[in-house]
């Protein structure tokens, strides 16, 4: 900022980034644990500071004309995200920190630039968002529904095959062996990244009318579910030919069934959007 001279900016540069190490190693610490945790629903973290960093790069020429003046109001931003991530830290609420981190990113944008380029790159630094895992207890508000509606899709394709059994709760029984449909196949890790790509898909082709752009994201939780069904029944069909054992989380049939249904739910999710785009 030409407010402070080339040396005052340096200081500043400096003590800020010393702020964020200090205060946000220990949630950048936990960030990878979420990531690398067992059946974790947010192991596509790792990608986001990249992905949004080449959307800033792609604007690059767009913020080369725009307002670097600094603005004052990236200060109370940069001072209410410590103070909510020192909320966080003393409830002991990571999630939290997680998300005063991006307001935090935010205010330094403003602080050091302007409310100009901020608003410019706005959806990059949204995308940061989904760095941040959401507490297991509310994604189970979800989730279990969820993993109910994928069942009924699945058995329905059974049904449809002549293959018969019997359900009780989550626990189906074939002919021979008992299929419990356990966490992994509850179909939010296939939600939560569909619903990141999805909203860089809408960024990316810009629809311009807001119709457009609810049914897009309706697609996507339809889709999970749709999809998350075909894969519990594949693994059904999978345990009643291979072997039980061939269907269980330990078994990579089990992980790759589930890269398959992120790339069939891309897949479609691009011809969704290409549709809707050709309509305007």
């Amino acid at each position: 900022m030409k407010v402070w001279g080339k040396m005052g900016d340096g200081v500043i540069w400096a003590a800020l980034g010393v702020a964020f190490v200090a205060c946000y190693l220990p949630t950048l610490e936990w960030l990878h644990w979420k990531y690398e945790a067992h059946e974790s629903y947010f192991s596509h973290g790792y990608l986001v500071p990249f992905i949004s960093g080449y959307l800033i790069f792609r604007k690059r020429h767009a913020l080369a004309g725009a307002m670097r003046r600094g603005h004052l109001w990236g200060l109370p931003v940069i001072a209410g995200s410590l103070l909510l991530h020192l909320l966080g830290v003393v409830g002991n609420i990571n999630f939290v920190s997680g998300f005063s981190m991006v307001l935090y990113l935010l205010g330094c944008v403003v602080f050091f630039w302007g409310t100009e380029v901020a608003r410019k790159i706005a959806f990059p630094l949204f995308f940061l968002f989904f760095l941040c895992p959401v507490p297991n207890a509310y994604i189970d508000v979800v989730a279990i529904p969820m993993k109910s509606l994928s069942t009924d899709i699945a058995l329905a394709i059974m049904r449809v095959m002549g293959v018969p059994y019997y359900r009780e709760g989550f626990l189906v029984s074939f002919a021979g062996f008992q299929f419990v449909v356990g966490t992994p196949c509850n179909g939010m890790r296939s939600l939560i990244s569909l619903l990141a790509v999805g909203l860089l898909f809408l960024h990316l082709f810009r629809p311009r009318k807001i119709l457009v752009t609810l049914v897009f994201l309706a697609c996507i939780p339809l889709l999970a579910v749709g999809l998350n069904g075909l894969r519990i029944a594949v693994l059904f069909l999978i345990a009643l030919h291979l072997g039980p054992e061939a269907a269980s989380p330990e078994h990579y049939l089990h992980e790759t069934s589930g890269l398959v249904v992120f790339i069939l739910g891309m897949a479609c999710l691009m011809l969704i959007g290409r549709r809707f785009h050709g309509r305007e």
